[in-house]
């Protein structure tokens, strides 16, 4: 994530539009780097690592247990999370981020399928629609947030 922010203009990359997604165990990452406190350190030599690691944004498919934070604050960064009623490991960690965002009043979008299973990947080899289509809620939401918007220059 410090990186990305340093070489961002360069890459015509919006500072301020820089998410994080992760499925599964990448979702347990997705939860460390946004929910830990991985501030900048200002006195540092490296450039980079003067640079917070927080997302502006997060996206969780079928996050692991690990770390799923208990509460959350109001200006929480943006979440969709997604999984299937089905994961029996993985459904209950958006639950509890669900309830943590909605305590907060936090802004989050929360899709539960109620058919498939864990691993369900992009959704193209599932017999079922809902998942097979969940590419498209994720396109959606980021749109409606402007994620997709083209950088000002």
């Amino acid at each position: 994530m410090r990186f990305i922010r340093v070489h961002a203009q360069d890459r015509g990359i919006d500072k301020s539009k820089i998410g994080i997604m992760g499925f599964s165990a990448g979702g347990e990452l997705v939860t460390l780097i946004a929910f830990d406190d991985f501030r900048g350190q200002d006195k540092a030599k490296d450039v980079i690592e003067r640079k917070p690691a927080h997302p502006n944004f997060l996206i969780q498919i079928y996050p692991g247990p690990l770390g799923t934070p208990k509460e959350s604050e109001k200006g929480a960064i943006p979440a969709f999370l997604l999984v299937s009623n089905g994961d029996a490991c993985c459904s209950d960690p958006v639950i509890e981020l669900l309830k943590a965002y909605h305590k907060a009043g936090a802004p989050v979008e929360v899709h539960i399928y109620d058919k498939g299973d864990h691993g369900f990947n992009m959704g193209g080899r599932s017999e079922f629609i809902t998942i097979r289509t969940w590419p498209d809620r994720l396109a959606d939401w980021l749109r409606d947030y402007n994620f997709f918007a083209p950088i000002r220059k």
